[in-house]
């Protein structure tokens, strides 16, 4: 199994500041999972079906064969199943990202292989293609993009710092960085935004080559890379 270095496992640390989730750490008996599980399968099947506005808490309830009460000890109201739903989700990806070695980070163009890194993205939303769904509707709030987004920044951002200084190449970058980390996570959102909507018509691999076939070039000349 492979390992990480503390530098490669601080920007998980930093990332997990940005969910709003429930408090790491805190354990959940199987009763309960089973509960807020069934709250969510069941909000999320209505979202689909009606729209987030439409969805009442009752209805919630409803679908899931549970009390109003029940309900209610576990999540304030409707947007926070919502959020603590993005926040476990985005908090699994940033968890799996993190765990890969940077080797795992590079790609050979020659090879016509996607880097394992761009692809394990693409995987995440095939198998959480229903959720993805939902927050790329705009179902609930804007801030539910919006965190996505800055967490996808924030995440690239740092494993970028990671990987060039373990090998020792810099950047003479034509843009600031800020720019270009937004226009990188704007492209993949609505990338996937457009896989999702066409129900998924290419696999994860073939979407994560394309991607890097479109982006990376031109991401190495517009960061200006060079190697010492």
């Amino acid at each position: 199994m492979s390992t990480t270095n503390p530098a490669e496992r601080s920007f998980l640390n930093n990332l997990l500041k940005t969910s709003e989730s429930h408090p790491e750490g805190r354990k959940v008996d199987r009763r309960v999972s089973r509960t807020r599980r069934a709250l969510r399968d069941a909000f999320f099947a209505l979202i689909l079906e009606r729209g987030y506005e439409a969805v009442t808490v009752e209805e919630i309830t409803d679908r899931a064969d549970l009390g109003r009460t029940t309900f209610y000890l576990h999540y304030r109201d409707k947007e926070d199943l919502l959020m603590e739903s993005i926040g476990e989700l985005i908090n699994d990806l940033v968890e799996r990202m993190s765990q890969l070695p940077l080797g795992e980070w590079k790609s050979d163009m020659s090879l016509g292989t996607p880097s394992p890194a761009l692809t394990l993205p693409f995987q995440h939303v095939a198998n959480n293609a229903r959720l993805y769904r939902i927050i790329l509707r705009g179902e609930g709030t804007y801030s539910v993009t919006r965190r996505l987004r800055e967490i996808i920044v924030q995440a690239t951002g740092e494993m970028i710092q990671v990987f060039l200084e373990k090998e020792k190449i810099t950047l003479k970058p034509q843009i600031p960085m800020e720019v270009f980390l937004y226009y990188l996570a704007g492209s993949w959102l609505g990338l996937i935004t457009w896989w999702l909507e066409n129900e998924l018509p290419y696999p994860p691999e073939q979407m994560a080559l394309m991607f890097q076939q479109m982006f990376m070039r031109g991401a190495r000349e517009v960061l200006g890379v060079s190697s010492q």
